[in-house]
């Protein structure tokens, strides 16, 4: 995904329109069948690409919460050159991450935990940057 930004952006440009027009109405002015076909489209959209909506540039920075399950993330990550922070747990290799964390990446706990403490150093540091300047 990230490797292919292009393509990406693309289908979520058309999948922003979409969903815009299917809250201002536009949808059910068209014919069953075409309104039927883009229903099922933003339904495909949706499932891939719900997640990453708003996104709109590349990210600055990936949190990757198992290494073993999201190895081509990683893998993706290297190749653009963006940071990675990485939940570590013994079946995994600290050198790929750039950040590693020793972590149990399959309790639910103490990921939520983690990733509060990240987001409000991440936070935390934006507001001093904006402060600063």
């Amino acid at each position: 995904m990230l490797t292919n930004w292009y393509t990406t952006e693309t289908r979520l440009r058309e999948f922003r329109d979409l969903r815009t027009e299917q809250k201002t109405g536009k949808l059910n002015s068209l014919p069953k069948r075409d309104a039927t076909m883009l229903k099922r489209q933003l339904s495909h959209l949706e499932r891939y690409l719900g997640g990453i909506k708003y996104m709109t540039r590349l990210p600055d920075i990936v949190i990757i919460l198992d290494q073993q399950e999201e190895y081509t993330a990683l893998q993706e990550c290297i190749t653009l050159g963006i940071p990675t922070i990485s939940l570590i747990d013994t079946n995994s290799d600290p050198d790929l991450a750039d950040i590693s964390i020793p972590a149990n990446d399959d309790a639910i706990a103490s990921i939520g935990l983690i990733l509060n403490k990240l987001v409000f150093a991440i936070c935390e540091g934006r507001s001093s940057y904006i402060q600063k300047n």
